[in-house]
């Protein structure tokens, strides 16, 4: 198919000469004005516009900055009688391929036209090879975002799997991971921790009991305390929860926080026996946390305590279980109050809907997420 010329001069002379001169090579259209030469562009779609600097109704600038605007790929050959270097420097910043002068050559003519042409072609073969990698873009984007949904679907359910399969085991744990996470989640924002920090220390409250999964239920239901050989065996179970989580790739950076979560200040906790500031923040943060809620429930062989010995108690483990300063940070706050009204009202039971909520992607879905977790006291 021939390429497309559209000629733009007031003169009927010189338009009937370049169509002539074109014909033979191109499909040529013709316009005596800039505004006619607008009308009928959309209609013509040339590929190359021939367009006199001076006529009566528009200049050539201004037609040139028209047609530009409707579709930037198409070449722009000015012809004036009156070129001048400002007039070439304007049109080329315009968008303009060249400007030929008049009276103009019959052989400059077709090779400016013929350059115009080839500039038009490659513009278009980039624009498609463009497109085409844009294209390819945003399909293998969607292709990383349902990747990434169906990654964070199977940790979700994986993880609920896994809860509920200890919840059948062991009532109380089930209920403890959750209200542990809402502390961790509250205590943590009272501490100015970052949302995507917060994420991560309310996912490792979520598992960190996961471990009691391989405790026999005869020593997580005892009603008395443990014995030592019962003691010995309960304090498997951070390195077990590690070991499950370790072993689902999305939860493995979980692994040292939860492993450490009954590490104590003054290194006389389990498994590792670390102390201060060797064990990890986010540890300590959870430790308290869940100490926090396990004296203020029922547990099998036990009371919950009054909130003023639950007060008593971490003063007393300040500098010695826990990090001093969230210890004072633990006690300034309301929380204590907060979580032991909770379990006096019976309130920190949750449905499976709230809890794969909680398992969905809370840094892209923050406040619906917290304000789910407000409503669990």
């Amino acid at each position: 198919m021939l390429k497309k010329v559209l000629v733009v001069d007031d003169e009927r002379g010189v338009r009937e000469s370049m169509r002539m001169l074109l014909k033979d090579y191109y499909q040529v259209s013709v316009a005596g004005s800039g505004s006619e030469a607008i009308a009928v562009l959309k209609d013509v779609q040339p590929d190359v516009v021939l367009l006199d600097l001076r006529m009566p109704d528009m200049s050539g600038i201004d037609v040139l900055q028209s047609i530009k605007a409707i579709d930037p790929n198409i070449e722009v050959i000015l012809v004036t009688a009156y070129a001048t270097v400002d007039t070439a420097r304007k049109a080329l910043r315009l968008g303009a391929f060249d400007y030929l002068t008049k009276p103009f050559d019959p052989q400059e003519l077709e090779s400016i036209v013929r350059r115009g042409l080839e500039r038009r072609i490659d513009a278009l073969r980039r624009s498609a090879t463009l497109e085409a990698i844009q294209q390819d873009y945003r399909t293998l984007r969607k292709e990383v975002e349902l990747a990434k949904h169906q990654m964070h679907t199977h940790v979700r359910d994986t993880i609920y799997a896994l809860l509920m399969s200890l919840e059948l085991r062991d009532a109380y744990s089930g209920k403890h991971s959750m209200a542990v996470l809402w502390l961790v989640d509250q205590f943590a924002q009272g501490l100015g921790v970052a949302p995507d920090d917060r994420n991560r220390i309310r996912r490792a409250a979520l598992v960190h009991d996961l471990g009691k999964i391989g405790i026999p239920e005869d020593i997580l239901n005892k009603p008395e305390p443990l014995s030592p050989t019962d003691q010995q065996v309960m304090h498997t179970h951070p390195r077990l929860s590690e070991e499950i989580i370790t072993n689902v790739e999305a939860l493995a950076d979980l692994g040292p926080i939860v492993l450490a979560h009954h590490e104590r200040w003054d290194g006389q906790g389990y498994p590792d026996g670390l102390a201060g500031e060797a064990i990890p923040w986010q540890s300590q943060v959870l430790a308290i946390c869940d100490t926090v809620h396990a004296m203020s429930s029922e547990r099998c062989y036990r009371s919950r305590l009054p909130e003023h010995i639950i007060r008593r108690e971490l003063a007393a483990q300040r500098g010695r279980q826990f990090n001093p300063a969230y210890v004072d940070a633990m006690l300034a706050g309301t929380l204590i109050s907060d979580i032991h009204s909770a379990e006096n009202a019976g309130k920190m039971v949750l449905t499976s809907q709230q809890i794969r909520q909680v398992l969905g992607e809370p840094t892209s879905h923050e406040s619906g997420i917290a304000a789910m977790l407000a409503t669990l006291v």
